[in-house]
C-alpha cells in the first residue's frame, strides 16, 4: 500500500467477543473512513488506544501498520494497513 495516496484500511481478523467490542470496532471503522491518506500510520495509534485501552487491549504500530490484540488472546484482533 502506498500510504501517501491510499487511506488506511482496517482488517478485522477475529469476530467481536460481544456487542460492546463490536461497537468499538464499528467506531474504529468510522474513524478510518474520515481519515485521509497518511505517510506514517503510527499517527493513528493514539486514537486506537483511546478506543481500545489497556489493560484489556494491546495496540502496537510501525510506520505501515497498527495492530490490535486482546490481552487475553494470542491472536491478533485487527490490523490497520
Amino acid at each position: 500500500m502506498d500510504t501517501t495516496t491510499d487511506p488506511p484500511r482496517l482488517l478485522i481478523e477475529q469476530p467481536p467477543h460481544d456487542e460492546a467490542e463490536a461497537a468499538l470496532l464499528a467506531k474504529l471503522t468510522e474513524t478510518l473512513t474520515i481519515t485521509g491518506p497518511l505517510s506514517d500510520l503510527r499517527d493513528l495509534a493514539p486514537d486506537v488506544r483511546r478506543l481500545f485501552p489497556g489493560p484489556d487491549y494491546l495496540v502496537g504500530c510501525g510506520g505501515a501498520h497498527v495492530w490490535l490484540h486482546r490481552v487475553a488472546d494470542s491472536q491478533r484482533l485487527a490490523i490497520i494497513r
